[in-house]
């Protein structure tokens, strides 16, 4: 019986969290004016940096046992 009656009470807080919200004025904010030019949101990200350092980190941190950067400045990671 109490198996039951938790049941019941458990269906019924999930249909009362399910049901729609009484006031649909709800405010939903303006994406457009946050839009920028797909180049200004890169804002120099095109640029490659590659040192020896940090390509050898990253490398070691990716499980490889070394890493060095090519002419394209690309690090390459190698056994």
């Amino acid at each position: 019986m109490k198996v039951l009656l938790v049941a019941i009470l458990v269906a019924l807080v999930c249909m009362t969290k399910a049901s729609p919200i009484e006031n649909p004025d709800v405010e939903k904010p303006e994406l457009a004016a946050d839009a920028m030019e797909p180049m200004e949101m890169l804002n120099g990200a095109r640029q490659r940096i590659c040192t020896a350092a940090l390509c050898q980190s990253v490398c070691r941190s990716l499980g490889w046992r070394t890493g060095s950067c090519n002419a394209q400045l690309l690090c390459i990671c190698r056994r």
